[in-house]
């Protein structure tokens, strides 16, 4: 007796600490008055990136008028992991962590060891002051002569986790919103929880900490509300969590899964042994009792099907 109230005990704590697990560690939301109030972009209320920075695995395009005779430089070129570009027979760039300008500026200084400065266009003639002595010096981001852009915007994403159709990591374009982070993810899945779905922003450089920011996607999609359909940014994280009654029966069953395991080999074995019991207590009834058993086996059998039969008394 005591033993199976000390099982029952043990069984309704462990069903206590899954329900704190899988209950107890919600996410902490912030009101949508004042999320409203501030000045987050979302979706009515975008705001263009920042200047472009330049990393690996980008595809950057750095093309040169007129370059030397059979050494053309022109197309597309990856950004490396170490940073660099290659440039042929000029030799490698470093180029990782510069904006679109200053990475113009960096090339055309490296090809000044290849190329005259009048092909880079360094120089101009200033044909409305009549009292210049000669070309005039430019800066190297105003020059017309060579041209550096950004072909494929390959290393800027955001991630998308959690109980959705297809979770991973997805490229920025400077347009998406939490809705269309969801919708390109392929939608959430049966076990997820609507209503327990943030946006995890990191800090930026030189900030205390990171934001968590709570999602309404009932709001968003049936209402019609943008509070909370937030502009993405680089970096971003968009967490959707399980429903807490699949959570439960997941912990439960893993719990369980030891015991159901150890049961099992016990149920097997008793029957084994029985069954081998059985066979023994056959074949030993068989070589000693011989006839007369069967026969006395058989008159039972008769008098329990027969009771009227005289002949069974």
């Amino acid at each position: 007796m005591d033993r199976n109230v000390f099982a029952l005990r043990r069984a309704a704590l462990l069903f206590a600490l899954a329900l704190t697990a899988t209950t107890g560690c919600q996410t902490v939301r912030t009101p949508e008055e004042q999320i409203a109030k501030s000045n987050i972009t979302r979706e009515f209320t975008k705001t263009t990136m920042p200047d472009y920075v330049i990393e690996p695995p980008d595809l950057v395009v750095i093309e040169v008028l007129d370059a030397l005779p059979g050494r053309p430089i022109t197309g597309e070129r990856l950004v490396r992991p170490d940073g660099k570009v290659s440039l042929g027979f000029y030799g490698d760039v470093y180029l990782a962590g510069l904006t679109i300008p200053e990475a113009k500026e960096k090339v055309i200084l490296h090809l000044r060891k290849y190329i005259n400065d009048d092909i880079l266009g360094l120089y101009v003639e200033d044909e409305n002051d009549p009292d210049s002595k000669g070309p005039k010096e430019i800066d190297p981001r105003d020059s017309d002569r060579v041209f550096v852009d950004v072909a494929a915007y390959n290393s800027k994403y955001y991630y998308i986790q959690g109980d959705v159709a297809v979770p991973g990591r997805l490229p920025i374009t400077g347009n998406e919103t939490v809705l269309d982070a969801i919708n390109f993810a392929g939608g959430l899945i049966p076990t997820a929880a609507p209503q327990n779905i943030r946006l995890v922003r990191p800090a930026p450089p030189g900030a205390c900490c990171e934001q968590a920011l709570p999602v309404n996607l009932a709001a968003i999609i049936s209402g019609g509300d943008p509070t909370t359909n937030y502009q993405l940014f680089p970096g971003d994280r968009i967490v959707v969590y399980r429903d807490p009654i699949v959570r439960t029966t997941i912990f439960i069953d893993r719990i369980a899964a030891p015991f159901q395991t150890v049961l099992n080999t016990i149920l097997q074995y008793t029957f084994t042994a029985r069954s081998v019991e059985f066979l023994r207590a056959g074949t030993g009834a068989g070589t000693g009792g011989g006839t007369s058993a069967s026969n006395a086996a058989a008159a039972r059998a008769a008098a329990t099907i027969l009771p009227n039969n005289p002949g069974a008394r």
